[in-house]
């Protein structure tokens, strides 16, 4: 999808932005007149590629999942700048730059779904087109206002519900979060049953059949409706194309999945699709200036240490001997990075070894945390500011691993089909890291079948955002939201790179305010239904 549909959402983008679509983040009301605009089923793709436009990140270039990981222990960002550190070191608030600009986008891309809905039955008043898409339109703007009311409820909890097209003067208290979902799996229902399971190729990107199911079945999982997921997302599992083939299967070569020329695999199943030269239109982005040339985003000791050695055991600090071990037999503390999990590798550039250009890589003071991040990089960027390739939301392995936990959190689930569901991701053949019943054994309950998908949800995602709304549902922020570390640079750039611990940000995590954020002063200052009494707990 690198032209036609991305030059449409341009044009979407020019129309939507400055029109009555944006009435919930209060823009004026100047450039267009829907009852003019809606008159064509052609305007009305127009439109819903606007919405997809607002799913675009809130500030240009940049790139928010990873953003994300920067707020937990798997990353560090150094630059205060790029807004995530506070969320990092707990001292987020009102007047946050993050939490107003998350509300902002959810809200701009509610209102252009309102405003679709509302006008969508004008664009087939005067004319029938031959390829009538009526139906797969309105549900394309269901799946993205329910994708954008998600967010927000996983990031504020109770916020306000708008359904309808609104003006300047409309406000709404918050709504209670239940409520919100209810309305969203219903609407996820309903898109589920006319979009559809693949597209041609000048649409793909567009919200599918197989993307309205496993979002929905998402939003139960993270909401403790634990059958419903696991049911849900079977049926991801099983879907079937136009051809009778399983829709989804995971892409067998985990880092190529990142990188452009391999964007729209077989395990993609909802991203947001970027190209080259479109920085000004923020349809181009910034991972490859922020993660190789100014090292912005830097992986933590933590996230580095957490994935096992290649036979499949846990790799630890000895405080003692200043040396890292394992109950590994092949495990060599003089090379401790050596014989991990081929996702490391993948993931990020360790001390030592090949930065991707042909050389050693040999950390300096521009590297934090001495390591640096491999993941979405690709090697043959040179320009600053223009990286194209998409931003994967939802793939394969998620579903995967979100119904073994489904089903183990359910309190009934068969432990063979929990451990051929962890071992799907486990096994991909770039990987092929040991199954459970090798490496953890058999007869494991549902403790231990938590933490090990608990644990492989982190090495396989990193970097991909899914972290911070992990910590928030599992309510584990206070064990590992801890100082973060990286190693001292001198020791890791030596010729056998040295591993010493040091820290490079003091992190605090208050589990009566954390889990959720702040809602925006600005919506405090501008809305009457809400203040300062109905802000979250501790802000």
């Amino acid at each position: 999808m690198k032209t036609y549909h991305k030059i449409a959402i341009l044009i979407g983008s020019a129309l939507m932005l400055g029109s009555c679509a944006d009435y919930l983040v209060r823009e004026p009301q100047d450039a267009l007149d829907p009852a003019t605009f809606f008159s064509s089923q052609e305007n009305a793709i127009i439109a819903v590629n606007g919405i997809y436009n607002a799913a675009l990140e809130p500030v240009k270039g940049r790139t928010y999942a990873i953003d994300f990981d920067c707020m937990t222990d798997n990353m560090y960002n150094y630059s205060r700048n790029q807004n995530t550190q506070e969320f990092g070191q707990g001292t987020q608030g009102a007047s946050s730059t993050y939490a107003l600009n998350m509300w902002s986008r959810g809200y701009r891309g509610i209102s252009r779904a309102n405003t679709l809905l509302a006008w969508l039955d004008n664009c087939y008043e005067l004319t029938q087109p031959t390829n009538n898409i009526k139906d797969r339109l309105r549900c394309e703007a269901l799946f993205l206002r329910a994708y954008f009311y998600a967010e927000l409820i996983d990031l504020f909890g109770d916020v306000p519900m708008y359904l309808d097209q609104v003006d300047l003067a409309d406000s709404k208290p918050r709504t209670p979060k239940a409520q919100v979902i209810k309305q969203i799996l219903g609407d996820l229902d309903e898109a589920a049953k006319y979009l559809p399971v693949t597209y041609p190729a000048e649409d793909t990107g567009r919200a599918t059949k197989g993307a309205a199911l496993a979002l929905k079945g998402k939003i139960e999982l993270y909401n403790g409706m634990y059958s419903q997921a696991a049911k849900t997302l079977k049926q991801v599992i099983e879907l079937k194309d136009e051809n009778g083939a399983l829709r989804y299967d995971l892409y067998p070569l985990y880092r190529e999945m990142f990188l452009p020329e391999y964007e729209d695999n077989c395990e993609v199943i909802f991203d947001i699709q970027y190209m080259k030269n479109a920085y000004s239109q923020g349809l181009t982005h910034q991972m490859y200036t922020f993660t190789y040339e100014w090292n912005s985003y830097c992986p933590t000791v933590s996230l580095a240490e957490s994935y096992y050695t290649k036979n499949g055991y846990p790799v630890t600090w000895d405080e003692a001997t200043q040396l890292y071990k394992s109950d590994d037999p092949e495990f060599n503390p003089t090379y401790p990075y050596n014989n991990r999990d081929p996702r490391l590798d993948q993931s990020i550039i360790m001390p030592g070894t090949d930065n991707g250009r042909g050389t050693i890589f040999k950390p300096n003071s521009a590297n934090h945390t001495g390591m640096k991040i491999r993941k979405w990089n690709d090697y043959t960027e040179s320009e600053k500011n223009n990286s194209e390739h998409n931003i994967i939301l939802i793939r394969f392995a998620d579903v995967l691993l979100m119904r073994a936990e489904a089903l183990v959190e359910s309190g009934s689930f068969d432990e063979a089909e929990v451990r051929a569901l962890i071992d799907r991701v486990r096994q991909r053949p770039s990987v092929m890291m040991p199954k459970v019943e090798d490496a953890e054994g058999t007869g494991l309950d549902a403790a231990a079948l938590r933490e090990i998908i608990r644990h492989e949800r982190r090495v396989e995602f990193a970097f991909e955002g899914t972290r911070l709304s992990d910590i928030h549902r599992w309510k584990i922020g206070p064990e590992v939201m801890t100082d973060a570390y990286g190693y001292t640079v001198s020791k890791a750039a030596l010729a056998v790179p040295e591993y010493i611990p040091y820290k490079v940000d003091t992190r605090s995590f208050n589990p009566d305010r954390d889990y959720l954020w702040p809602i925006p002063q600005n919506e405090i200052n501008t809305n009457p239904y809400i203040n300062a009494a109905d802000q979250n707990p501790g802000y």
